[in-house]
């Protein structure tokens, strides 16, 4: 089949389909009309009759006549009807308005007939000036394709089957012009595979590493206590206190595993809503006093802040933060929350902390999955809480702002967009 054919059979069917939902529009407006005209007469004759005592339980029978030709039945319907009001039954003949109405109705049809032929007609020419564009696009590409080498196609092929993926740094060049585009495109695809293999041997093997130290950890008292825990209570109760603390520790990582692996594959659940920056800060502000007594918490608003965001996952967010604020910070120090807005608009929420700070070789990337600095691997965290992190402010089209200094601490602040007032916010927040 022709393009010529196959774009005009795709012009009849899409005709088609627009004519039966014509056909299915007129039908339900023509039943509409039909009920109106009917109900109207009915309680035009009632209302006349009844006046003062009409009401809408009142006994009701239409009677057809027998034996008579079916275009002889609007002329001869009988409508009765009586109000419990007067006990007294009114018939009333719908010859005249019935045949009016039956004519009316047959002169709709054939308007409808003439609406539904001139219609088709119109809506094939329609849709052929629609299909145009793809019918010029398909005869372009049967041109190109008759005078284009197809030998190119052949070089392309042949280098891409030669190429070593594994090599650092493998490309295809063919040198022909015409293939640029491709070899730049096959190129980037590539360059985004060997990074994307990269990381999932990275993530996989510190993955497996923070896995295998608390499992040595569990399996070493396990052998302590099967060959000196059975009678002394010490070495039990130490066993026991170190594998408790070692399960917690795989159950918090296998955890943070789940949550990004249910973030890279776009199955963790967001709500977005109206929120109060200031209001969320002050209170997990609370919270942590009454979870951590060793430090102090100070929090710094400057008003009402208000972001588009899920809840739960921004609170998250600011448990990381504070989290890390408090495993790199000395007992007594002040760790400092706040919640304001900056110069852009900007919905911003930042934790300070008084500890030993960031190298600057290390701060591009603390975001990174289980990327820690060396003198940092001795506090217990799995390197994982600020990935988290990362994937929160990602989905809220946010960013992170990191001001540091070794020896005198850390501020890290996200901002979020800033909030646009809408009919629907508006009125969630009232």
């Amino acid at each position: 089949m022709s393009e010529t054919r196959r774009m005009t059979s795709t012009a009849t069917r899409i005709n088609r389909s627009f004519t039966r939902r014509l056909i299915l529009v007129l039908f339900w407006v023509n039943l509409f009309v039909l009920s109106l005209a009917v109900i109207s007469w009915v309680y035009y004759q009632e209302k006349s009759v009844l006046k003062e005592y009409w009401q809408i339980n009142i006994d009701r029978r239409v009677s057809f006549p027998q034996d008579v030709d079916w275009w002889e039945i609007p002329r001869r319907i009988e409508y009765t009807f009586s109000s419990p009001l007067l006990n007294e039954a009114h018939t009333v003949h719908g010859g005249a308005y019935f045949g009016h109405v039956s004519y009316m109705f047959v002169a709709l049809l054939c308007m409808e007939l003439l609406l539904l032929i001139s219609e088709h007609g119109a809506g094939r020419r329609r849709a052929e000036k629609l299909l145009s564009p793809l019918r010029h696009m398909a005869e372009t590409a049967q041109s190109l394709d008759k005078t284009f080498d197809t030998r190119k196609y052949h070089d392309l092929e042949e280098a891409i089957s030669q190429v070593d993926v594994g090599l650092e740094n493998a490309r295809i060049e063919t040198g022909d012009r015409d293939l640029k585009g491709m070899e730049e495109a096959v190129n980037g695809l590539l360059r985004r595979t060997r990074e994307a293999y990269r990381q999932q041997t990275r993530f996989v093997s510190d993955a497996s590493h923070e896995l295998r130290t608390p499992i040595s950890v569990i399996r070493g008292y396990a052998d302590m206590l099967d060959r000196w825990g059975k009678n002394d209570e010490k070495v039990r109760d130490e066993a026991i206190t170190a594998i408790r603390k070692e399960a917690d520790s795989m159950q918090r990582l296998v955890e943070q595993l789940l949550f990004l692996a249910r973030g890279d594959s776009g199955r963790q659940a967001m709500t977005f809503a109206c929120i109060d920056l200031t209001a969320l800060m002050n209170e997990i502000c609370d919270e942590m006093r009454m979870v951590d007594t060793e430090r102090e918490f100070a929090l710094e608003c400057t008003g009402e802040v208000r972001v588009q965001g899920d809840t739960g996952m921004l609170k998250q967010l600011v448990r990381i933060l504070i989290e890390n604020a408090r495993r790199y910070s000395p007992p007594q120090e002040r760790i400092t929350l706040r919640a304001f807005v900056n110069e852009k608009g900007e919905g911003c929420i930042s934790v300070q902390d008084n500890g030993i700070g960031i190298s600057q070789e290390d701060v591009p990337h603390i975001f990174e999955r289980f990327y820690r600095s060396d003198r940092a691997r001795s506090r217990g965290g799995t390197g994982l809480g600020l990935s988290i992190a990362k994937w929160i402010a990602d989905a809220h089209n946010a960013y992170f702002d990191v001001l540091t200094r070794e020896g005198v601490g850390t501020r890290i602040t996200l901002c979020l967009p800033p909030y646009v007032e809408t009919p629907v916010n508006k009125g969630a927040k009232s």
